[in-house]
């Protein structure tokens, strides 16, 4: 509530006594009209029952009930400006200002059922509300489960395999911008002769070794879950004498699930169908139909599945270096879950104290790769801020994210620290 300071002379307590007692039939509308608009504010205050606020722009309007006894109005010019003059439905109630400068004005009891006053600024004229700018960091809470996480499986697993003979396997995936995932690596005893939708190796770690490297599939985002997508097949032999293929697809959300009687490892459950042959004997891996459950370790999944980013923006004023007008630009740094480094160019944005700023951050340049990033886009609608002595602080708004091939979506305060 505003509670402005006052000075009532004692005419003017005599007078509010007088008009007490007829205050309990006065109730109706109060508008306040500012000119020229943002030259000032207008502080309003009402008693029994008690509210109160502040006009600004071209001012506002205030709905007062019949059993209120008074209705304050304190006037405040913009630096370097002062009143003009202050018109009511009664006429010119300038000569009736009070407080020092003679910026103060208090009505007490309207005396009709809607009252009118415009208050006219001079000498600062109209003044642009300050536009809120500052650098803002912008971080997933990767302990939220509220929010949809973006996942990068970029790595290498090493390990020995759970189905069938066990065999050591050591195998290296990437993840492109796109979400698709490529595989290269060795299987003990196991060697490829022919291998399906061969991919690029560009996404690679270097020093890979295997057969050449292939899309095994892909990640993306399903009812809000990262997703992993696999489709594939591939001949070649076992333990150099057995004839081998397999061909199959499946899909896993990477939900991880605890397993009660293993603290330290996590459950994954997919679901797929495939079919593999050796020496063209049909043979079964794992189980055909159901769930399929995949163990992951916690240690595992900490160190492979990544989904911790960030997003550094900039919001200042500029002058336009040709018109030599002011304009506010935005800037914004994007850290991916793949450590990859994307930076947007400056745009120009505008700022509504109602609807906050509005921005979509696209077409990057990913400054680990050096090259053109078309996938990771950030969105921010709604980004409203309030000011705290010097700075800026961010009080609402909704961040919308994509990029790896996965897409999200919250609430902007959840991504400030």
């Amino acid at each position: 509530m505003f509670q402005p300071k006052k000075l009532v002379s004692l005419a003017l307590v005599e007078l509010l006594g007088l008009l007490l007692p007829l205050s309990l039939a006065w109730g109706g509308t109060f508008t306040v009209t500012i000119k020229p608009t943002n030259s000032g504010t207008v502080a309003w205050q009402t008693t029994n029952p008690t509210d109160g606020g502040v006009f600004s722009g071209s001012g506002g309007h205030f709905i007062f009930t019949k059993n209120q006894t008074d209705v304050f109005l304190t006037f405040f010019p913009n630096a370097g400006g002062s009143i003009e003059k202050v018109m009511t439905d009664e006429g010119d109630d300038t000569a009736y200002l009070t407080g020092p400068n003679h910026n103060m004005d208090s009505w007490y009891g309207p005396g009709e059922n809607s009252k009118q006053v415009t208050v006219t600024f001079s000498g600062s004229g109209p003044v642009t509300s300050e536009s809120p700018t500052g650098n803002f960091p912008l971080t997933f809470p990767s302990a939220n489960p509220a929010l949809t996480p973006i996942i990068d499986l970029t790595g290498e697993y090493k390990g020995v395999s759970p189905f069938g003979k066990p065999r050591a396997y050591d195998i290296i995936v990437a993840q492109d911008e796109s979400g698709k995932l490529i595989i290269s690596g060795t299987v003990e005893g196991i060697s490829t002769n022919k291998i399906t939708k061969a991919a690029n190796t560009s996404s690679l770690p270097a020093n890979t070794s295997f057969l050449p490297p292939y899309n095994i599939g892909q990640i993306t985002t399903v009812s809000t879950n990262p997703t992993v997508k696999i489709k594939g097949s591939f001949t070649g032999s076992i333990d150099g004498t057995n004839s081998a293929s397999v061909s199959g697809s499946g899909q896993a959300p990477l939900v991880l699930t605890p397993i009660p009687l293993k603290p330290d490892s996590n459950v994954i459950f997919g679901t797929g169908s495939y079919v593999a042959k050796e020496n063209g004997v049909p043979i079964h891996l794992v189980p055909t139909t159901g769930p399929i459950p995949i163990v992951v370790s916690k240690t595992a999944a900490a160190s492979h599945i990544h989904k911790a980013w960030s997003i550094s923006l900039s919001i200042t004023n500029r002058v336009n270096a040709k018109t030599n007008k002011p304009y506010i630009g935005a800037t914004a740094v994007l850290t991916r879950p793949d450590t990859n480094v994307i930076v947007y160019a400056e745009q120009v944005v505008k700022y509504s104290s109602k609807t906050g700023y509005k921005l979509t951050l696209k077409g990057g340049t990913n400054t680990t790769t050096h090259v053109a990033d078309k996938k990771s886009t950030i969105t921010i609608t709604g980004m409203t801020l309030t000011k705290t002595g010097s700075v800026w602080h961010p009080t609402a708004g909704k961040l919308s994210y994509q990029f790896l091939g996965q897409k999200g979506t919250g609430d902007l305060m959840l991504f400030i620290e």
